[in-house]
């Protein structure tokens, strides 16, 4: 098989594995915590994890348990114990923080060049910035908190992955 198709192949099983995956944590997330917190946590992770990548587990079933795992202890632990605003400010600063240093990982599995690299931590610093102000704007409008705790929550998964990361490495 050459390797066009090979990569062709590979960027399907891809997709369909991360589509898979996210549908069964919405349908889970979405039955324990609600939809509006599990779908924007999951858009929210989904997003910051393109840029920032982090820990990936050596096959898909780990990588589903591990990833079901994650949703269910940090949205649990949104809706439950870290609700209030001063809880979600000191995750979003530790995570932010976390994900400032880390990010982005350069694993065996990506392979940026020098150049590639830089670009993708000047673009993880703007994702943060942005990210940022609309929690900012959610919390000034104090408009739709299930929006923030998932964008919280996705912050504060992707700083656990990056960790993880780092610490395999």
């Amino acid at each position: 098989m050459n390797s066009g198709l090979q990569f062709g192949v590979y960027s399907i099983e891809k997709r369909v594995t991360t589509l898979f995956t996210w549908l069964v944590q919405c349908l889970i997330g979405g039955f324990c915590f609600g939809w509006t917190l599990t779908i924007s946590f999951s858009v929210f992770f989904l997003l910051i994890r393109k840029y920032t990548n982090g820990y990936h587990a050596a096959t898909y079933s780990k990588c589903l348990f591990c990833s079901i795992l994650l949703e269910v202890v940090l949205l649990a632990s949104i809706s439950y114990v870290f609700r209030t605003g001063l809880a979600l400010l000191f995750l979003t600063i530790v995570s932010d923080i976390t994900i400032l240093y880390i990010a982005p990982v350069n694993n065996k599995s990506i392979h940026w060049s020098t150049n590639e690299f830089k670009a993708a931590k000047i673009a993880v610093r703007w994702l943060l910035l942005i990210l940022n102000i609309f929690a900012i704007l959610l919390v000034g409008t104090q408009i739709a908190p299930s929006i923030l705790q998932g964008l919280v929550a996705a912050l504060t998964a992707d700083a656990i992955t990056l960790s993880i990361s780092r610490c395999q490495n």
